[in-house]
């Protein structure tokens, strides 16, 4: 019995190595990042926009993630009574829609100013980062 115990044992640890290998391989073929750029951010958002499931679930999460962090960046300092990085009204949430439709506005307007290519390499969520600072100043 105890042979038979440390076969299933032994294979059970082979197929979890096997499941953690692919994985890990899996996480290589399809990037992720919290830091992606500004032209990697249009091209993701492009892509989703024509119907490519896989990169409008990408553009979802990614959205979302920028949501969080701009949340989790804003909450502390409010309830710490710390200067906020911008003050948006209470009417306005944040919300996916209103952060994409955000983006495409500020992503057009530096663009208008011929500034765009000079940013497009900068990391997308400083760049979302410094326009709502710059779209929702706080009173001082």
């Amino acid at each position: 019995m105890n042979s038979l115990s440390a076969h299933i044992t032994k294979s059970r640890i082979r197929k979890t190595l096997a499941m953690i290998l692919i994985l890990a391989c899996a996480s290589f073929a399809v990037p992720v990042s919290a830091n992606i750029t500004v032209a990697e951010y249009m091209t993701l958002r492009a892509e989703a926009k024509t119907g490519n499931k896989g990169a409008d679930a990408r553009w979802r999460y990614y959205i979302i993630g920028l949501m969080d962090g701009i949340q989790a960046v804003q909450a502390p300092a409010e309830s710490e009574g710390m200067k906020l990085h911008f003050c948006m009204p209470n009417t306005l949430p944040l919300s996916p829609r209103f952060l994409d439709a955000f983006i495409q506005e500020a992503i057009g307007r530096l663009s208008a100013k011929g500034i765009l290519t000079e940013r497009i390499g900068q990391p997308m969520a400083l760049l979302v980062a410094l326009e709502l600072k710059s779209a929702f100043p706080c009173p001082e």
